[in-house]
């Protein structure tokens, strides 16, 4: 019998589902390509980071779309907030640290679609998988 699998978590699927409920579940790792009847949206996107045999370093950039810039500034500041509080959990995961690399900032995106993006550090360790 061989141990169970020590893994670190899939950082965006548990942001997203995190975040998700800020939107009405309507955040993920791709942009759709009907955004515009699905905004605000949220998107996740992992970047890059390293890791050692303990803890994994993610790099994540969190993406907000809305139509107006009244909608997406105080969402984007709302899941900084969120994020850069205490240790959060998606099932499983567990994001022991999470720090704002980059303050949400407004970013060109295409005309009727207003975009905040920030980049941050989420730092998780090893769990059980079955």
């Amino acid at each position: 019998m061989t141990a169970p699998l020590r893994r670190f978590p899939d950082v965006q699927r548990a942001l997203v589902s995190i975040l998700g409920p800020l939107v009405d579940g309507r955040a993920g790792t791709e942009t759709p390509s009907d955004l515009e009847k699905k905004m605000p949206f949220i998107r996740v996107l992992r970047t890059g980071g390293p890791s050692d045999r303990v803890n994994d370093y993610a790099t994540v950039d969190v993406d907000v779309f809305a139509a107006t810039y009244s909608a997406a500034e105080p969402l984007a500041e709302r899941i900084r907030q969120l994020l850069t509080g205490p240790p959060l959990r998606a099932g499983a995961a567990i994001l022991d640290r999470i720090s704002c690399e980059s303050a949400p900032v407004e970013l060109p995106w295409a005309p009727g679609v207003r975009r905040f993006g920030a980049t941050y550090l989420v730092v998780s360790r090893r769990h059980t998988s079955i």
